[in-house]
């Protein structure tokens, strides 16, 4: 797969070539995935994606 970005429209991590397919779209980790439940950050630490209130499945 190619370089991808994270389909989380806050998120700027690259997506790695294990990540799964959601609903057509492909996310860096779980928790971009499906939608920053609890507001669990993303899997990178100085992203700050979980608190723009978006996520994956659910929008």
């Amino acid at each position: 797969m190619p370089q991808h970005i994270c389909d989380c429209p806050y998120c700027e991590c690259v997506v790695p070539d294990t990540a799964t397919e959601v609903n057509g779209k492909f996310y860096c980790c779980e928790a971009c995935a499906t939608a920053h439940p609890d507001n669990q950050s993303c899997q990178d630490s100085q992203c700050d994606c979980h608190r723009r209130n978006w996520g994956g499945i659910k929008s």
